[in-house]
């Protein structure tokens, strides 16, 4: 029992930075939250350009963390593991931001601050997770980012909603209609204490892990995945095409497909954010299609962590990659299902189980882009990732939700539903086509592995005995599942 304990004990502080920047995605998930409700709550109001400076400024910041981090590898020839500080940096600037929260008028300045934090935790953080986990470990940690990030997310709409709603109840009885002003007071204080709460949280863990590390109980620089620690550690981490064909003795070389797979990743998770963005503002504010009554459209947000979480499960048993496609086939077939319903008899049902889905595939874009992307370029395609969800949310808004008058985002007659939904068809088909052909298989492999099948390097030296020599005579190139 004793030596069961020992080894759980170990391995929890193997894991414990991993587990530690997991959490560290809990306090953006909750900006993230205050971003759709403010904007669902604030609709009414004039659209000024403040209302984007928070998400101008995130993916500009983005962007300067990403290029200072690429010039570091650059000089170094390595990957030096300076992620933690910056993380450390972030918790300070959560604690800041939560504090403006509590003030009526000034939750745009805990606004600008919160987007400082929440820019600087996707770019070291995915960076870290990517480069520190092993193969065995990789996708568990970082879907478990993404659902740590919905739970931020269901959370503070949960919280912000809530106050929404009991000042709704409170004006309820005038004759007047209450103005956009007067619903809005107030109601970030719950979400302000909730998030000063959880930022103190985090920051005193980090703290911690920063201790432990150095008194060697943890250990925040060097990775767990062998093959790319010994890379790291000689230098040859960076190597170019060129030098890795020359280095390695291989049997046969393609084309190099990494910068088109990583091209076609980054506008495919941009359309696939922007898909979600939108179902959640069409369900929440079409009075057609709301799945819910105001006061519980936090609903909504529970269902999509839940998918989230599932995610978990799954990837423990199969890649992220057969995730996304069973997800996005399954979501045809329930977006099929739920028109025929919807036209029937006007059940909503399926359309709870389409959000389900949706978390369930929404982590796996993400690590797909990360794994197959150049290990030197991983932060710039992290910020270039960042903007355009960030892009994807203000153009979703803009176009559709705020404007009132839109007459297809805020329909109401049944043939502009279904036209909505067939749009939707044919993009999840698209989406899901392009996944599955294009992506190689990354399940439980290495990084430098998965690096070197998107180079074109195909049956290195340990395959070359599984060749048939009539392959060899008839010029056949069979392939060989690792």
């Amino acid at each position: 029992m004793s030596n069961l304990w020992h080894s759980c004990v170990l391995k929890f502080f193997k894991y414990a930075p991993s587990y530690v920047v997991c959490l560290c995605f809990m306090p953006c998930g909750l900006i993230f939250g205050y971003t759709i409700s403010s904007f669902i709550a604030e609709r009414n109001l004039r659209t000024e350009l403040i209302d984007y400076g928070p998400l101008i400024l995130g993916a500009c910041l983005a962007l300067l963390v990403a290029l200072c981090m690429l010039a570091l590898k650059y000089l170094k020839r390595c990957i030096i593991y300076w992620q933690p500080y910056l993380l450390m940096g972030v918790g300070v600037f959560h604690l800041l931001a939560s504090c403006f929260y509590f003030a009526d008028g000034f939750d745009h300045v805990g606004a600008y601050l919160s987007y400082v934090a929440h820019s600087v935790t996707f770019v070291a953080g995915y960076s870290f997770l990517l480069t520190m986990s092993s193969k065995s470990s990789r996708s568990l940690l970082m879907s478990g980012c993404c659902a740590s990030y919905l739970l931020g997310m269901a959370a503070a709409v949960s919280l912000i909603g809530g106050s929404y709603v009991k000042n709704l109840d409170k004006y309820a009885g005038q004759q007047t209609t209450p103005t956009t002003e007067q619903l809005i007071d107030g109601i970030y204080v719950n979400f302000a204490a909730t998030y000063l709460s959880i930022a103190v949280v985090v920051l005193a863990v980090l703290v911690g892990l920063k201790v432990l590390h150095v008194l060697g109980t943890v250990d925040m620089s060097n990775s767990l995945d062998n093959d790319l620690r010994i890379a790291n550690a000689n230098g040859s981490i960076f190597e170019s095409r060129q030098e890795v064909i020359k280095r390695l003795q291989f049997f046969y070389v393609t084309r190099n497909t990494q910068w088109h797979v990583t091209l076609l990743l980054l506008f495919v998770e941009a359309v696939q954010h922007a898909l979600f963005i939108y179902l959640v503002f069409w369900f929440a504010l079409n009075e057609s299609m709301r799945l819910d009554d105001l006061a519980h459209v936090d609903a909504m947000c529970w269902v999509i962590c839940a998918g989230s979480i599932l995610t978990l499960l799954f990837a423990y048993f199969c890649s992220l990659k057969i995730i996304f496609v069973s997800s996005a086939v399954l979501q045809l077939l329930v977006t099929v299902l739920a028109m025929i319903l919807y036209a029937v008899c006007e059940t909503k049902l399926t359309f709870w189980l389409l959000l389900l889905l949706f978390g369930l595939g929404y982590s796996s874009l993400q690590l797909l882009l990360l794994e197959v992307s150049a290990i030197r370029f991983t932060e710039l395609i992290i910020s270039i990732s960042y903007g355009l969800k960030l892009l994807s949310i203000s153009i979703v808004y803009f176009y559709f939700v705020s404007n009132g008058q839109n007459s297809y985002f805020y329909a109401k007659d049944e043939s502009t539903l279904m036209a909505q939904g067939f749009v939707f068809l044919i993009i999840t088909a698209l989406l899901a086509l392009v996944v599955g052909m294009r992506l190689p298989r990354t399940h439980r492999t290495p990084l430098l592995d998965i690096q070197y099948d998107v180079y074109g390097i195909i049956f290195k030296k340990h395959q070359i005995e599984q060749l048939n020599v009539r392959w060899l005579n008839d010029g056949t190139i069979p392939t060989i599942s690792q």
